[in-house]
Protein backbone atom coordinates (compact mmCIF):
# COMPACT_ATOMS: atom_id res chain seq x y z
CA UNK A 1 0.00 0.00 0.00
CA UNK A 2 1.46 3.37 -1.05
CA UNK A 3 0.50 6.99 -1.15
CA UNK A 4 -2.12 8.03 -3.69
CA UNK A 5 -0.64 10.90 -5.72
CA UNK A 6 -3.00 11.23 -8.67
CA UNK A 7 -5.05 14.41 -8.54
CA UNK A 8 -2.57 16.27 -6.32
CA UNK A 9 -2.24 20.07 -6.79
CA UNK A 10 0.98 19.79 -8.77
CA UNK A 11 -0.81 17.53 -11.28
CA UNK A 12 -3.12 20.42 -12.21
CA UNK A 13 -1.02 23.12 -13.96
CA UNK A 14 -3.94 25.53 -14.31
CA UNK A 15 -4.27 25.69 -10.51
CA UNK A 16 -0.56 25.98 -9.76
CA UNK A 17 0.49 29.36 -8.39
CA UNK A 18 -3.01 30.55 -7.67
CA UNK A 19 -4.80 31.74 -4.58
CA UNK A 20 -6.96 29.17 -2.82
CA UNK A 21 -10.21 30.26 -1.20
CA UNK A 22 -11.90 27.17 0.22
CA UNK A 23 -12.56 27.52 3.93
CA UNK A 24 -13.97 24.17 4.99
CA UNK A 25 -14.04 23.39 8.72
CA UNK A 26 -10.69 22.01 9.80
CA UNK A 27 -8.99 23.10 6.58
CA UNK A 28 -5.48 24.47 6.69
CA UNK A 29 -5.24 28.25 6.40
CA UNK A 30 -3.20 28.20 3.21
CA UNK A 31 -4.34 30.85 0.77
CA UNK A 32 -1.95 30.17 -2.12
CA UNK A 33 0.20 27.58 -3.83
CA UNK A 34 3.18 27.01 -4.14
CA UNK A 35 4.78 27.76 -0.79
CA UNK A 36 8.48 27.08 -1.30
CA UNK A 37 10.61 30.18 -1.95
CA UNK A 38 12.37 28.46 -4.86
CA UNK A 39 9.06 27.83 -6.63
CA UNK A 40 7.15 31.08 -6.21
CA UNK A 41 7.09 34.05 -8.54
CA UNK A 42 7.95 37.39 -6.92
CA UNK A 43 5.12 38.97 -8.94
CA UNK A 44 2.43 36.41 -8.10
CA UNK A 45 -0.93 38.16 -7.60
CA UNK A 46 -1.41 36.77 -4.09
CA UNK A 47 1.38 39.06 -2.85
CA UNK A 48 -0.64 42.22 -3.64
CA UNK A 49 -1.26 43.97 -0.28
CA UNK A 50 -0.37 40.74 1.53
CA UNK A 51 0.59 40.13 5.11
CA UNK A 52 3.47 37.75 4.58
CA UNK A 53 4.63 34.88 6.76
CA UNK A 54 8.22 33.92 6.06
CA UNK A 55 8.69 30.59 7.80
CA UNK A 56 11.56 28.20 8.24
CA UNK A 57 10.76 24.89 6.56
CA UNK A 58 10.70 23.04 9.88
CA UNK A 59 8.77 25.60 11.95
CA UNK A 60 5.26 24.40 11.13
CA UNK A 61 6.25 20.83 11.99
CA UNK A 62 7.46 21.94 15.40
CA UNK A 63 4.53 24.17 16.34
CA UNK A 64 1.24 22.28 16.30
CA UNK A 65 -0.89 25.45 16.31
CA UNK A 66 0.97 27.04 13.36
CA UNK A 67 -2.05 27.41 11.06
CA UNK A 68 -4.46 28.77 13.62
CA UNK A 69 -2.08 31.05 15.55
CA UNK A 70 0.21 32.34 12.79
CA UNK A 71 -1.05 31.64 9.28
CA UNK A 72 -4.67 32.83 9.33
CA UNK A 73 -5.24 35.54 6.65
CA UNK A 74 -1.59 35.63 5.64
CA UNK A 75 0.39 34.52 2.60
CA UNK A 76 3.00 31.87 3.40
CA UNK A 77 6.48 31.49 1.96
CA UNK A 78 8.70 28.75 3.34
CA UNK A 79 12.36 28.10 2.91
CA UNK A 80 15.74 27.65 4.49
CA UNK A 81 18.45 30.19 3.69
CA UNK A 82 21.00 27.68 4.99
CA UNK A 83 20.01 25.18 2.30
CA UNK A 84 18.67 27.52 -0.40
CA UNK A 85 21.71 29.82 -0.42
CA UNK A 86 21.94 33.46 -1.46
CA UNK A 87 19.04 33.23 -3.89
CA UNK A 88 16.68 32.99 -0.88
CA UNK A 89 17.43 36.56 0.22
CA UNK A 90 17.50 37.80 -3.35
CA UNK A 91 14.04 36.46 -4.08
CA UNK A 92 12.67 37.85 -0.81
CA UNK A 93 14.05 41.26 -1.79
CA UNK A 94 12.30 40.92 -5.17
CA UNK A 95 8.99 40.02 -3.50
CA UNK A 96 9.17 43.10 -1.28
CA UNK A 97 10.19 45.44 -4.10
CA UNK A 98 7.56 44.13 -6.54
CA UNK A 99 4.60 44.24 -4.16
CA UNK A 100 2.85 46.35 -1.58
CA UNK A 101 3.57 43.98 1.33
CA UNK A 102 1.72 45.12 4.46
CA UNK A 103 3.78 43.19 7.05
CA UNK A 104 6.24 40.33 7.40
CA UNK A 105 6.12 37.79 10.22
CA UNK A 106 9.32 35.74 10.38
CA UNK A 107 8.84 32.33 11.98
CA UNK A 108 12.12 30.67 12.81
CA UNK A 109 13.39 27.83 14.92
CA UNK A 110 15.62 28.31 17.93
CA UNK A 111 18.59 27.01 15.98
CA UNK A 112 21.75 28.74 14.79
CA UNK A 113 20.95 28.05 11.13
CA UNK A 114 17.68 30.03 11.41
CA UNK A 115 19.55 33.26 12.12
CA UNK A 116 19.97 33.56 8.34
CA UNK A 117 16.17 33.67 7.99
CA UNK A 118 15.96 36.65 10.34
CA UNK A 119 18.93 38.32 8.65
CA UNK A 120 17.39 37.83 5.17
CA UNK A 121 14.13 39.49 6.24
CA UNK A 122 15.86 42.47 7.85
CA UNK A 123 18.16 42.92 4.84
CA UNK A 124 15.29 42.67 2.31
CA UNK A 125 13.28 45.36 4.13
CA UNK A 126 16.39 47.55 4.44
CA UNK A 127 17.25 47.22 0.73
CA UNK A 128 13.71 48.16 -0.28
CA UNK A 129 13.65 51.24 1.95
CA UNK A 130 10.02 50.51 2.76
CA UNK A 131 8.35 50.89 6.11
CA UNK A 132 7.23 47.27 6.44
CA UNK A 133 6.49 46.09 9.98
CA UNK A 134 8.51 43.01 10.95
CA UNK A 135 7.44 40.51 13.60
CA UNK A 136 9.71 37.72 14.80
CA UNK A 137 8.42 34.44 16.21
CA UNK A 138 10.78 31.80 17.57
CA UNK A 139 9.66 28.18 17.81
CA UNK A 140 11.57 25.87 20.12
CA UNK A 141 11.98 22.16 19.36
CA UNK A 142 9.66 21.32 22.26
CA UNK A 143 6.89 23.34 20.57
CA UNK A 144 7.09 26.43 22.79
CA UNK A 145 6.70 29.75 20.96
CA UNK A 146 8.19 33.13 21.80
CA UNK A 147 6.91 36.24 20.00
Amino acid sequence: MGFETEGMPWDCPEGFGKRLYRRDPGQAHLCQWPLKMKLISPVAPYFHKANLVLAADCSAFSYCNFHEAILRNRVLVIGCPELDGAEFGEKLTQILSSNDIQSVAVVRMDAPCCKKLTDAAIEAVRKNKKDIPLQFVTVFSEGEVVV
